[in-house]
């Protein structure tokens, strides 16, 4: 039997919230703490499925901004489950983040497109970011930041739509 080997994954949208890591993709890090990633930032760039769902979060380099998100420690066929269900058009990349001032090295997911402009994305997807972004004590500016950011939201048809969402992410895990 392979022995498997534990690593940091940074996660800076849904995949911040530990609860949806255990839940969703039925990955228990060892630990998970806040850590910053420097000189990027996020970006609602990620084209969703339709209008309901326009847009995921991303990351691009943008020198003097910081991404706040959560650092799991994972082992590697943790990473693979996580990088197999967000899909081919991400790229797996290594980069150093800030846990408590100290340099580490993480992979995380960035998304490869074209698109420059920050999409809003739906309110049920931005809830989740700033659930997670609370559930973790990010800190305050980048919670209100989030909160500030424009979403969309159609009564009845978000709601249905949530929960085919809620399958399709299920059925990938």
């Amino acid at each position: 039997m392979s022995k498997t080997k534990t690593l940091f994954y940074f996660g800076y949208g849904s995949n911040m919230s530990t609860q949806y890591l255990i839940k969703r993709r039925k990955i228990i890090p060892v630990e998970s703490e806040v850590a910053c990633l420097k000189d990027y930032e996020l970006i609602m760039n990620m084209g969703g499925p339709n209008f309901l769902e326009p847009s995921f979060a991303n990351i691009r380099p943008s020198k003097g901004s910081t991404v706040e998100g959560v650092i799991h420690k994972i082992n590697d066929n943790d990473l693979q489950k996580i990088v197999n269900t967000e899909g081919e058009d991400y790229q797996l990349v290594k980069l150093s983040v800030y846990k408590d001032g100290k340099r580490e090295t993480a992979y995380t997911l960035i998304y490869i497109t074209e698109e420059t402009k920050d999409i809003p994305p739906s309110k049920r997807y931005l809830k989740i970011l700033i659930n997670a972004a609370k559930e973790n004590n990010l800190s305050k500016p980048y919670i209100e930041n989030l909160e500030k950011r424009p979403s969309v939201y159609y009564p009845f048809l978000s709601e249905i739509f949530s929960i085919r969402v809620y399958l399709w992410v299920w059925l990938r895990t």
